[in-house]
């Protein structure tokens, strides 16, 4: 017999295997009781749609249980506080959810898009730093300023794909001055072999754009014993720009741009936990990470006493004679 008052609050989570069938029986026999037991067919129905649901995600009979569990606990979680109709909402939403993202991404990248640059400003005789520049933006970056005749440096880790980028840059843009150099900046050693070899070659640095980064790696440290989100991502980056600084001063007018995401406002920094022994999710150390980049480049723009400009996402610090 069906409880007149069945409340899910007051019962303990459990895992039907055989939902559907638990589905039907129990519904039929709600349907002889009386109009007071509508909440106990409410309940069921309620039940059975959640009970299904665990299946589909693969609580139980799955070959990837590690992967699955969590989303069946989300839906057991979701059974213990939301309404029968709350819930078919909330399947509804997850449902369509895929098909609204991609109807608005184009108009969600538009929103984030600062635009493309429509400046006709030449770089002649400019000396320019790219971290990370074998891919991604770094690499776009590269091959716009030396397009606009910059002699750009490609300071990446590896450097055998650094050069292939080079030629590639160099036959695009028909400017022969892009270099390549070895940086890792998982290892402070190497940072400084590279501000090292740098300073001595070069007289001028007008640009450093600090763009490389890791992001969302499994737990892992650099070569100094720093979290690896932190250590490549800040720390890597603030001792390179401080080798450099003197020249960068020299330079002037000149520029330090370091490339930060939205991502920095999910960010905080842990003092008691920085290299995430106690606690770590790779998601987090990201956000963490661009939060530092964001809080040192005001506090470089103020020790220096320079203009901290920002695009977006991409603090740049500009620095006049």
């Amino acid at each position: 017999m069906i409880p007149k008052a069945l409340d899910p609050r007051e019962c303990g989570i459990c895992c039907v295997s055989g939902a559907w069938f638990s589905f039907s029986r129990g519904l039929a026999t709600a349907r002889s009781l009386p109009g007071s037991s509508r909440r106990a067919l409410d309940y069921i129905s309620h039940t059975a749609l959640l009970q299904a649901a665990v299946l589909y995600y693969g609580v139980s009979g799955r070959k990837s249980p590690s992967r699955s569990a969590p989303l069946g606990r989300l839906a057991l979680l979701l059974q213990l506080y939301l309404s029968p109709g709350e819930m078919i909402g909330v399947l509804l939403l997850l449902f369509f959810l895929p098909l609204l993202l991609y109807i608005a991404a184009p108009q969600i990248r538009k929103m984030l898009s600062s635009g493309v640059c429509t400046s006709t400003v030449q770089l002649l005789g400019k000396v320019a730093v790219v971290t990370g520049a074998n891919t991604g933006i770094g690499k776009e970056t590269a091959k716009e300023l030396a397009q606009r005749g910059a002699r750009v440096y490609l300071a990446c880790r590896d450097v055998q794909k650094g050069e292939l980028v080079a030629r590639e840059i160099q036959t695009v843009t028909g400017n022969q001055e892009v270099l390549v150099k070895k940086l890792d900046l998982a290892d402070t050693k190497s940072i400084r072999a590279f501000a090292k070899g740098f300073l001595a070659e070069e007289k001028h640095l007008h640009i450093l754009i600090n763009n490389a980064g890791v992001m969302m790696c499994p737990y892992s440290k650099t070569a100094d014993g720093f979290e690896m989100h932190m250590g490549v991502n800040h720390l890597g980056h603030f001792l390179l720009t401080l080798l450099l600084l003197e020249k960068l001063k020299e330079s002037a007018p000149s520029r330090i741009v370091n490339v930060s995401s939205f991502a920095h406002h999910l960010g905080r920094i842990h003092f008691h936990n920085l290299q995430g022994e106690k606690f770590y999710s790779a998601g987090l150390a990201y956000c963490h990470s661009k939060l530092a980049n964001i809080l040192f480049t005001r506090e470089l723009a103020r020790r220096l006493k320079v203009t901290a400009m920002w695009h977006g996402c991409l603090p740049r610090l500009v620095m006049r004679q």
